[in-house]
């Protein structure tokens, strides 16, 4: 795997703030020529950038809630030919509900996985959970979600990519 370079990774923070700008508008404020830009975003898009997009103000696109669904197993007690037919059809499962934004395994708090999806209202995910949970029941030991309404009143820090820049 390629190693970054410095400008690779201030171009890659430039890009996160506003990924928007011109190859010409980014050279001007990482002091380095526009070429320069160009040569080394087709190198970042090639291997370390996964895509780009907008982040909506959800509430005015037509979408009420927020949900963070936590999920237990039975899959990581499964032999390895098992789990990844299961990991396979959950895979696809998740792939295929266009309200999904993340669905990740991991560990904590007693759960194995969680999935983060967006719903325009409550009927909206209670059809979705229901699907959920019937299609993957065979797969699940639980699964418990955390619903909240999207809306200025509700948020104290809104999603963005860009306050990672300050991490560094």
């Amino acid at each position: 795997m390629k190693q970054l370079k410095p400008i690779d990774y201030k171009l890659l923070f430039e890009l996160m703030k506003d990924s928007k700008r011109s190859d010409r508008q980014l050279a001007k404020v990482l002091h380095v020529s526009q070429p320069t830009i160009t040569r080394r975003r087709a190198m970042l898009e090639k291997g370390f950038i996964d895509g780009y997009t907008a982040i909506p103000k959800w509430e005015k696109v037509g979408y009420e809630l927020i949900v963070f669904t936590f999920v237990k197993h039975k899959i990581k007690y499964a032999n390895p030919k098992v789990q990844e037919e299961a990991f396979r059809r959950v895979e696809e499962w998740m792939m295929n509900q266009p309200n999904v934004v993340l669905a990740i395994e991991g560990q904590g708090m007693g759960w194995d996985g969680v999935c983060i999806s967006f719903h325009k209202n409550y009927s909206y995910f209670i059809e979705f959970i229901r699907k959920h949970d019937s299609e993957l029941s065979d797969l699940l030991v639980e699964s418990q979600s955390f619903v909240a309404t999207i809306n200025q009143a509700n948020i104290r820090k809104p999603f963005h990519l860009k306050y990672l820049v300050k991490e560094k």
